[in-house]
């Protein structure tokens, strides 16, 4: 690590003071721009404290002002109304008398260094700084220390934080995985291309991943990592015996009131009998015929004979037809040992059908991860309001899904829940997540995850609004990242799945396709 030196680094400023500036706070500092220097927003900076060197005060420019005594509004004015030269050179170089320009530093912290300057300690703000103190740009291989990120290989290289005109790397520790992480953004402004740099940097750690893609955004990802993409109700089902009692009488419609109680008395005993047999055996085999065998005998003991026919048809009937269940449990969890990620594709699906394809595989997973069937995994659902929905709402996924957040850790199971509308999703759910990834996102989000954002300063939380597309706030638990950060996410390894067409272009597609199609010109 560098030395910290005061005639190593370059000085930008001065603390200062005024009516007009303010003056050093507990939590910010005024600094004066010296000559020559135009310090870009969110630089990075160290404030001298002691003269001995041995304490700076760390921060970095969230707002800046600048005041110029001969651009008065009217000095102007009067410059304009009379025909004076004056009001056409109000412009100064930096040696102007009549010009100043103050940064705002938010104070981040302290840092406490021995004789050579070497870093002995990082600690919270605790001292004023002083007026007439040196400011200095921080150098840019110290931002990820202060930040707590990690510098080893054994973390996630997401991209870079800038400061000045330089930029450091950003590794997010591993163990923010299995504490769960959110990654929220309007459309368009690249949530989903970072999640799936999460998915590069975990596969190249050998960690598996299951994916729930809803736009088909991780298909051609998938592939170029030697991944598995299956297909919902094609190549990828699940056991009807472990959806669980509500979900599988919503695929028996138009049962009665008697043919309910039975089936529901019946599904409870196979449901039962599927987790004891997952626990132990780490897959499931109940054939249908056994439900239906267990309709018949409870509705015989109920006297209820012809009841119990006419729901055994219906149970039938529904199971046979649906092209999400089946009998056993396939082994596509045991796909996880070879393959670094399973891509489940459920965007063909209305939302019934994904949430009780997401809730029962959710529920399926904890349980062979607990019970050590599967290597520990991480959990990546995309478009996660749908399955997690807020203001009360609840589905067959909400349950699961939420109890999993909560309790996943435990069973070494990280979850990245990604959302183009926050507001609309399960605020526990967000919360439970220790890692936040924010791109720009609209007022009402941003007004809901305001309190989520840490020890972000005002200034900084109001620019979220207006990030540029593939820059994000990465905001998590203090023994993970120290303070928020600004992230340019890196680049990209494998190929984006779904790019946002351009209209016209399609139209001209789609128009030379039919003239071509029907020799009729459209």
């Amino acid at each position: 690590m560098a030395l910290i030196k005061r005639e190593r680094m370059k000085k930008l400023g001065t603390v200062s003071s005024s009516p007009y500036t303010g003056s050093p706070t507990y939590t910010t500092a005024p600094v004066h721009i010296e000559a020559g220097y135009d310090p870009p927003l969110g630089t990075f900076v160290l404030i001298d404290r002691d003269e001995d060197g041995a304490l700076f005060h760390y921060g970095r420019i969230v707002q800046a002002v600048e005041e110029n005594t001969k651009a008065d509004p009217w000095r102007l004015q009067r410059g304009v109304a009379y025909g004076l030269e004056e009001h056409r050179s109000t412009r100064f170089d930096d040696h102007s008398p009549y010009r100043a320009r103050v940064a705002r530093v938010e104070l981040l912290g302290e840092l406490i260094l021995d004789e050579e300057g070497r870093l002995l300690d990082v600690r919270e703000a605790t001292l004023l700084p002083r007026t007439g103190a040196s400011v200095f740009e921080l150098p840019v291989d110290l931002i990820p220390l202060l930040l707590g990120a990690s510098l080893g290989k054994e973390s996630l290289f997401l991209g870079r934080v800038r400061s000045g005109q330089e930029a450091a790397e950003f590794r997010l520790p591993l163990e923010a995985v299995p504490r769960h992480i959110a990654v929220v953004g309007r459309t368009g402004v690249g949530k989903s291309y970072a999640a799936h740099v999460f998915v590069e940097e975990l596969t190249d750690k050998e960690i598996p991943v299951v994916s729930f893609d809803v736009l088909g955004d991780a298909i051609e990802m998938t592939r170029s990592l030697g991944g598995l993409n299956l297909k919902a109700g094609e190549d990828f089902k699940v056991a009807y015996s472990i959806i669980g009692l509500s979900e599988f009488l919503s695929f028996v419609p138009n049962l009665t009131k008697d043919q309910s109680e039975l089936v529901a008395l019946a599904y409870d005993e196979i449901f039962g009998k599927a987790l004891d047999q997952l626990k132990r055996e780490g897959t499931i085999q109940i054939p249908l015929q056994e439900l239906l065998d267990r309709i018949r005998s409870l509705a015989s003991a109920f006297g209820q004979v012809s009841v119990g026919e006419r729901a055994v048809r219906r149970v039938e009937v529904a199971v046979r037809r649906s092209p999400l269940l089946e009998d056993k449990l396939s082994d596509w969890p045991q796909k996880l040992r070879s393959y670094p990620i399973v891509n489940v594709y459920v965007g063909h699906l209305g939302q019934e059908d994904r949430n009780l394809i997401v809730g029962a595989s959710a529920r399926l997973l904890q349980i062979l991860r607990r019970n050590n069937f599967i290597p520990p995994f991480v959990l990546l659902v995309d478009e996660a309001h749908l399955f997690l929905p807020g203001g009360g709402e609840t589905t067959p996924s909400t349950r699961v899904i939420r109890e999993l957040v909560r309790t996943a850790r435990h069973d070494a199971i990280g979850i990245v829940l990604i959302t183009q509308s926050p507001s609309s999703m399960d605020k526990q759910a967000l919360l439970t997540c220790n890692t936040r990834i924010v791109f720009a996102l609209d007022r009402e989000d941003l007004r809901l995850i305001s309190g989520m954002l840490g020890d972000l300063s005002e200034d900084v939380v109001e620019r979220i609004a207006r990030l540029p597309k593939g820059r994000a706030i990465v905001v998590s638990g203090a023994d993970i990242l120290r303070h928020p950060v600004e992230v340019e996410i890196r680049t990209r390894k494998t190929p984006e799945g779904a790019p946002t067409p351009n209209m016209a272009e399609e139209v001209r597609r789609w128009k030379e396709e039919k003239t071509k199609n029907s020799g009729k010109r459209f």
